[in-house]
């Protein structure tokens, strides 16, 4: 066992049993005053709100950080967040999706923030954080109503795309009891892993972050939806860097999730893992440079499923275009844009790829996934949603804010807007991995090249020590993705290791140019923040959330690959302390 209960104080060990006192006097608090907003709620001869929505955000967290076996950080807390929802007008036209400039010395724009609840279960001072959170709720969406009005009546409306969508009441409860390991737990795995560093003067910053944390989201809405909702997590993140004799940065790093610290990999491998890491870093000092490539490129394993991650995962996303009352906004707006919205009933991968998002999915092939939910954060209950289907656009995840094309909620509200769950891309012609890199090598003699590209791991830079390396990549920089771990593959199959590389241009139309795929996928689990909800008028818990991607390898038939630009930053002047006299 990783926790000893014992430790916790009481308020806290309380909280993370199933407190049904607790809930109810939250939940009591909640109703009641919501009761009194869809019933009084109303200023002079003004709309009424015509849907209200509470979402209460209970945590409680303990993180650690450690440096080469040395505390450099600790945190517990515990908070409670209110976000309110208040929406005037009704389902066709209300007060969200608008995009205005904001007056900074209004009090309306304190609306715009999660309120703070009392962690104690004080009814009367839950009702009166509640009441003036609505209150001002209100009142901003009285004031962005009026200005949308005002800015329609100016424009004429393209596409008559209602604000909010139909949903059948939904109640559920989770009443588990999820135990909270010892803080001093977390502390003592960072620091045991960060001690794989020490010895290895090649790695100039290293960091080891250890977290585990319970999200309770309790959400009521006036239409009769509730949900009680727990989100355990647990995760090890392990950064590492070091500097050619060049100059040149060199970054990566590697994390570990579950859905509790016992689903954690223990001490030994992660430990295994930060040596990898170093001992990659090492390998990539002595690398040569690719200068520039065109042609295939061959994405393994994890590779293949972080540049989904990266291209792919945010245009399967519907979120809606704001309404703008200001020109310069409505030049920021229109940048934002999702060219998938276009490509509904189009194909945008190959025949033999399809993608399907499933939160109702624990595990694949034994492996746990770690996206999953029962019921979304707007109380819509989980479904699967066929998103591509032979390489064709079906649809997009959306929440129950309508986008052109896309008229009802998949129950992908996560946070701040629309976001993936468990992902899974599907091959249906896929190749062994012999095949696919013979395939690879096909390709690399059809176009008369040297050598071919093969991408076994993109990783995350921190920009510790890069930070000064390169100015605005503006110009060429779209869709670029740092290829940290790549290989010239030659047709005798030998493999070169190059030391930095640069995905250019890769952007969602890369994908219609897959040629093969593997016929065996990888699970990747990351982290995935909704987007944002800055246009909707309205308050969200802008948070992560885990999502777990199923990927099998993919092979590009024409990518771009160059030498990075941009100053490189000097060695330190003496050498590191590690490395002796």
């Amino acid at each position: 066992m990783r926790f000893r209960m014992s430790a916790l104080p009481l308020l806290v060990l309380l909280w993370w049993l199933p407190a049904l006192a607790q809930e109810t006097v939250l939940l009591k608090a909640m109703r009641d005053e919501m009761t009194r907003a869809m019933e009084d709620l109303q200023l002079g001869g003004m709309d009424k709100p015509y849907f209200v929505s509470y979402t209460v955000l209970e945590s409680t967290s303990s993180r650690a950080s450690a440096v080469l076996g040395a505390i450099a950080s600790r945190r517990e807390g515990s908070s409670r967040l209110l976000a309110v929802e208040v929406r005037v007008g009704d389902k066709d036209l209300d007060n969200t999706n608008f995009s205005t400039r904001p007056d900074f010395g209004s009090a309306l724009a304190s609306a715009a923030f999660p309120s703070l609840l009392p962690l104690e279960d004080d009814y009367h001072e839950l009702r009166r954080k509640i009441w003036l959170a609505t209150d001002s709720a209100y009142k901003q969406a009285l004031d962005h109503l009026s200005k949308k009005r005002a800015a329609l009546q100016n424009a004429t409306r393209v596409e008559e795309v209602p604000d909010f969508s139909e949903q059948e009441p939904y109640q559920y409860s989770d009443d588990r009891s999820v135990p909270r390991p010892d803080p001093q737990e977390v502390e003592t795995l960072a620091l045991d892993v960060s001690k794989a560093f020490d010895g290895m003067p090649h790695v100039f910053v290293s960091e080891v972050r250890a977290e585990v944390q319970l999200e309770r989201l309790t959400y009521l809405n006036s239409e009769g939806s509730s949900f009680t909702r727990l989100d355990p997590s647990a995760s090890v993140r392990i950064l590492a860097g070091t500097q050619a004799e060049d100059g040149t940065a060199l970054e990566d790093s590697i994390s570990a999730y579950g859905r509790s610290w016992d689903e954690l990999p223990d001490t030994e491998t992660l430990k295994s893992r930060a040596q990898r890491l170093s001992e990659r870093l090492r390998e990539l000092r002595a690398a040569n440079y690719l200068d520039r490539y065109s042609g295939p490129v061959l994405f393994e394993r994890q590779a293949a499923a972080a540049i989904v991650r990266r291209v792919l995962l945010p245009r399967l996303l519907a979120s809606k275009a704001p309404v703008v009352d200001d020109p310069r906004s409505s030049r920021s707006a229109g940048r934002g844009g999702n060219p998938f919205f276009d490509k509904l009933g189009a194909r945008v991968l190959p025949r033999f790829l399809g993608v399907v998002n499933d939160p109702t999915l624990e595990q694949h092939d034994q492996t746990p996934l770690l996206g999953g939910y029962p019921v979304d954060d707007e109380g819509v209950p989980a479904q699967k949603t066929v998103l591509v289907q032979r390489g064709i656009l079906k649809t997009l995840l959306a929440t129950r804010n309508p986008v052109p094309g896309v008229p009802a909620s998949t129950a992908s509200r996560r946070s701040a807007g629309p976001g993936p769950s468990n992902v899974l891309i599907v091959p249906q012609q896929g190749l062994e991995p012999d095949e696919l890199r013979s395939e690879l090598l096909a390709l690399v003699q059809e176009r008369d090249l040297e050598f071919g590209i093969l991408v076994r791991h993109i990783g995350s830079p921190q920009g510790r020590i890069a930070s000064a390396r390169r100015g605005p990549r503006g110009s060429g920089g779209q869709g670029l993705v740092g290829a940290v771990v790549a290989y010239k593959v030659f047709p005798d199959g030998r493999e070169e290791l190059i030391r930095e590389a640069e995905l250019v241009g890769v952007t969602e139309s890369s994908f219609r140019d897959i040629v093969a795929a593997s016929d065996d996928t990888f699970v990747y689990t990351t982290t995935f923040v909704a987007g944002s909800n800055s246009f909707s008028g309205l308050t969200s818990l802008r948070r992560s959330a885990m999502t777990s991607l199923v990927v099998p390898s993919l092979l590009f038939e024409d990518l771009t690959l160059r030498r990075p630009r941009g100053n490189i930053p000097r060695l330190p002047v003496v050498p590191h302390p590690l490395a002796g006299p």
